[in-house]
């Protein structure tokens, strides 16, 4: 009779237990953030920013004052980035991307007898010297606009209608020595990428009435490809369900050291992650972060990454959070128009009133969005040192900065 009791009793535990085990599978419960989470915001502070941010200064100015896509200066950066986070525990991988580079050596020149005409080298335009016949051929779109150009001419091109490389390799295929494209004035213009043997210059109305006269163009330049590297950095369980990122472009424009854009991003999204390290994460969850290069070119790395990506790996992603520009001097961290859920975390950080603005396609965020994975983030506006050579260390505002930095990180935490 025990031994029945007992069975019995054993058989309902395991039952209930059964029961217990189903209604949770049922229904799963949201992960929490475990008490070691609890706070990070408040543990970010101006003196580990500002020491990020002391750290990409000097890669700029040992790398001819900028962190460029495919330069030193971004390899450097690169290198400083999986440094710190290989020390703060993460599993650090590097993602690399072919990028274009042009180097314009001198300026070109575009004479016609003894006169001098004022002229712009293409991004991306083949570097020589062509010396012939000016051969007007209109729009310069297709092939049929140059059965009239002979061999060794220089193509006179109106700008408009289709791009500039569309116009460059038709021409160059017909034959051309040397194309000279022509507005009111010379335009600043690219070929996008490498693939032009020829000289190509921009020129003004008196370069447009060169047709039919002999004329000498020399342009001095080189173009490349370099390898552009991004950086991500993980925790958590490898293969979990539920991932949540955060991240910032490292490079710079060619113009400048670009502090505030993004050197403000890569502090506030290192310093989260250097906060972050080594703390123990919801069970099933992981934290990724994601620096990446080339963005200023066209958000080359980051889309790099996301068509990288499996179906399955994006699916797991349920948020990313961009940091771009946010340390403009006397601003107001505002939130992306994204994602609801990413949205009001921010909000509940940096109050109901905090601005907001349109998420737009114009920073690492986008390529998410388009695999429709939740994105969100924060900006900062454009200041006056925008992609120039002052945005350096002086033009990032500490305190707005701190602010963004610990929004940012304590949306994170809220969002595992």
């Amino acid at each position: 009779m025990k031994l029945l009791l007992a069975l019995a009793a054993a058989l309902v535990t395991f039952v209930a237990a059964l029961l217990l085990t189903t209604r949770g599978e049922e229904t799963p419960a949201p992960p929490t953030a475990p008490a070691a989470l609890a706070g990070v915001e408040r543990r970010i502070a101006p003196a580990g920013l500002g020491e990020h941010l002391d750290a990409l200064q000097r890669i700029a100015d040992a790398n001819g004052g900028n962190r460029a896509a495919g330069t030193a200066g971004e390899r450097a950066t690169a290198d400083y980035l999986a440094g710190r986070l290989r020390a703060a525990g993460y599993r650090v991988s590097t993602q690399e991307v072919a990028v274009p580079s042009f180097r314009e050596r001198r300026a070109p020149r575009l004479t016609a007898g003894s006169r001098t005409y004022t002229a712009r080298t293409l991004q991306y335009s083949g570097s020589g010297t062509a010396t012939g016949r000016v051969r007007s051929t209109a729009i310069g779109c297709t092939a049929a606009a140059f059965t009239a150009l002979r061999d060794g001419e220089i193509a006179l091109i109106q700008r408009g209608t289709c791009p500039f490389r569309q116009k460059v390799l038709a021409a160059q295929r017909a034959g051309a020595a040397a194309v000279l494209i022509a507005d009111e004035a010379p335009v600043r213009g690219s070929l996008q990428r490498p693939g032009a043997r020829i000289p190509v210059v921009a020129v003004g109305t008196d370069g447009a009435g060169l047709a039919g006269e002999e004329a000498r163009v020399v342009v001095d330049a080189e173009s490349s490809e370099r390898r552009s590297p991004s950086v991500i950095a993980e925790a958590g369980a490898a293969g979990a369900a539920r991932v949540v990122m955060a991240g910032a472009h490292l490079d710079s424009v060619d113009e400048g050291p670009g502090l505030n854009d993004n050197g403000s991003g890569v502090a506030a999204v290192l310093e989260i992650a250097e906060e972050l390290g080594g703390r123990r994460l919801p069970d099933g969850s992981a934290l990724r972060f994601g620096f990446w290069g080339a963005e200023e070119i066209g958000l080359v790395g980051s889309t790099r990454y996301v068509q990288d990506l499996s179906r399955a790996e994006r699916a797991r992603i349920a948020a990313y959070v961009n940091l771009d520009m946010v340390g403009s001097p006397g601003a107001e961290p505002a939130i992306y128009d994204g994602d609801p859920a990413i949205a009001a975390a921010l909000r509940r950080q940096l109050g109901e009133d905090a601005p907001r603005d349109d998420l737009g396609d114009s920073s690492d965020h986008a390529p998410f969005a388009a695999a429709n994975i939740p994105v969100g983030g924060l900006f900062t506006g454009l200041d006056k040192c925008y992609h120039r050579g002052c945005d350096t260390i002086d033009n990032v505002d500490r305190g707005v900065l701190t602010t963004s930095a610990r929004a940012a990180g304590g949306a994170l935490v809220e969002l595992m």
